[in-house]
């Protein structure tokens, strides 16, 4: 991880990394607390399963240590911190040792702020799922845009490079999604069912199955499953308001890798849907493979050529 760039499958292998994105030294992951023990050790973490201890060497004080290590934010030169650790009595073998433990615990980002896979995200729906995805992407990490679905067909005023988010209709219009595969534009599935939440799947025209694809697996199991998806098309579900949240939560955690484009983790949801309930407590991982009746190969293009990320 550590210098890499990043290559993920909905890039197909472009590497979006900006020269601005260059960090100044090593980066210890902010999530992590740095705790000082009365024994003299320094601990990173506070997962008994998971968490560091380093033990400080003879004559340094381990607050000093723990305060250089607080120094690891990405804007520190590796020049600076150890001009900072021979301060409080440390060798430049001594750091190198350091970062390189912290290295192998996992506990140093890439030397690279993440690139975005996905800059932009387009939310199209209407209920507490949109206003909670949109309301949790508005902080400016994305842009972000909206629409409500309108009862026509075709793809409205979208940014063609934007990941369309296509939530609470339990099922969406099938020419607004035609029109998704055609335009080669990624979308994410996001609903309620019956109380429970589903995520997924995310869709790559050409590369993955699409929603038709899986109407159609469905429709194999249940010959009757057309006539239903007539009477759910453009209704919204309904469940409690902690299902409600728990799904815009697992939904939010699929659009946080896209758009940090982290390079230990895949998107969860690539031909397969989540299904959350917190009635049983039971998380199900659903796949939905391509069908060969659906031809969204065919419309989207040849598999192999990078899907339309481009304005």
């Amino acid at each position: 991880m550590r210098g890499a760039r990043l290559r993920c499958r909905t890039c197909k292998g472009r590497d979006m990394t900006p020269a601005s994105a260059l960090s100044a030294g090593p980066r210890l992951d902010p999530r992590i607390p740095i705790l000082v023990r009365p024994s003299g050790t320094v601990q990173l973490g506070w997962d008994p399963e998971r968490a560091l201890l380093l033990t400080v060497p003879t004559g340094v004080a381990p607050p000093a240590v723990a305060a250089l290590l607080r120094v690891l934010d990405g804007q520190h030169s590796r020049d600076e911190i150890l001009r900072r650790a021979r301060e409080i009595g440390l060798t430049a073998a001594d750091i190198e040792a350091l970062l390189a433990e912290l290295a192998g615990a996992a506990l140093l980002m890439p030397a690279t702020t993440a690139p975005r896979c996905v800059t932009a995200v387009h939310v199209h729906g209407r209920g507490p799922i949109s206003d909670g995805i949109a309301g949790s992407l508005a902080d400016g990490r994305v842009r972000l845009t909206r629409s409500v679905p309108f009862g026509g067909t075709g793809v409205p005023r979208i940014d063609r490079s934007a990941l369309v988010v296509l939530a609470d209709e339990l099922v969406p219009d099938p020419g607004f999604v035609a029109g998704l595969v055609e335009a080669r534009m990624p979308h994410l599935q996001v609903r309620l069912r019956d109380g429970a939440g589903i995520v997924g799947p995310l869709v790559l025209p050409g590369h993955t199955s699409c929603l038709r694809c899986a109407d159609l697996t469905r429709t194999s199991r249940d010959h009757e499953w057309p006539h239903l998806a007539a009477q759910l098309l453009g209704a919204v579900g309904h469940a409690d308001p902690a299902s409600i949240l728990a799904t815009t939560a697992l939904a939010l955690a699929e659009l946080n890798v896209l758009i940090a484009a982290q390079p230990a983790r895949s998107p969860a949801c690539l031909d397969t849907t989540l299904e959350l309930n917190l009635t049983t407590y039971r998380l199900v991982r659903r796949t939905w493979p391509r069908h060969p009746d659906c031809g969204c190969h065919r419309r989207a293009g040849h598999v192999g050529e990078p899907a339309n990320r481009q304005p």
